[in-house]
C-alpha cells in the first residue's frame, strides 16, 4: 500500500468512527457540559469540521464551505458553553469536511512542503496522517463526554 492509499484508508476509518460515536447523540446531548474540564461534543465535531477544511484548502476553504459564525465557535482555543448551532447542521459540516479534505488527498502532491505549527509536519503527507491523528484525539473526548452522559461504551 503506498502512502496515499494508506491516509485515504485511515481518514476513511477515522471519520467512520467517528461518526459511530455520534449516532445516539441528540442535540440536547451533543450541547451538554457535564464536565467544565471538557468542551462539549458539539465543539468537538465542529472543531474537526473547521480543521478538515482548513487541511483541504486552509481559510479560503473554510471561508466558503462553513458559516461566518463557525471559526469563532470552533477554532482551537474556543470552546465551553456558547451559541453553537444544532448538532444536525454540525455534523453535516463534518461529512462535508471530510468529503473535501478526501478530495484533496487523492489530488494533491504529497511531497509538497508544508509546515505545521510544533513543526508537527512538513509535507502535505504528514500533514494529512496528522490530520488522522487529530481526529482520533477528539474521538477520545467525545467517548469521555459520552460516558459522562451516561451514554454506552462503544469499544476500548
Amino acid at each position: 500500500m503506498d502512502d496515499r492509499a494508506l491516509i485515504q484508508q485511515q481518514l476513511a476509518l477515522s471519520h467512520r468512527l467517528l461518526k459511530y460515536t455520534l449516532n445516539d447523540i441528540a442535540d440536547q446531548d451533543a450541547q451538554q457540559i457535564p464536565s467544565a474540564a471538557v468542551s462539549p461534543i458539539v465543539w468537538h465535531v465542529g472543531h474537526v469540521a473547521l480543521v478538515n477544511f482548513s487541511f483541504a484548502g486552509g481559510r479560503d476553504a473554510v471561508r466558503a464551505k462553513l458559516p461566518d459564525t463557525y471559526p469563532g465557535l470552533f477554532a482551537t482555543g474556543t470552546g465551553g458553553k456558547a451559541d453553537y448551532p444544532a448538532f444536525g447542521a454540525v455534523v453535516t459540516a463534518l461529512d462535508d469536511s471530510d468529503a473535501a479534505l478526501a478530495a484533496t488527498v487523492a489530488e494533491a502532491d504529497l511531497s509538497t512542503a508544508v509546515e505545521g505549527p510544533f513543526e508537527a509536519w512538513r509535507n502535505h503527507a504528514e500533514m494529512f496522517a496528522f490530520s488522522n491523528n487529530h481526529r482520533w484525539y477528539h474521538i477520545g473526548k467525545i467517548t469521555t463526554l459520552r460516558a459522562l452522559l451516561g451514554k454506552p461504551r462503544l469499544f476500548g
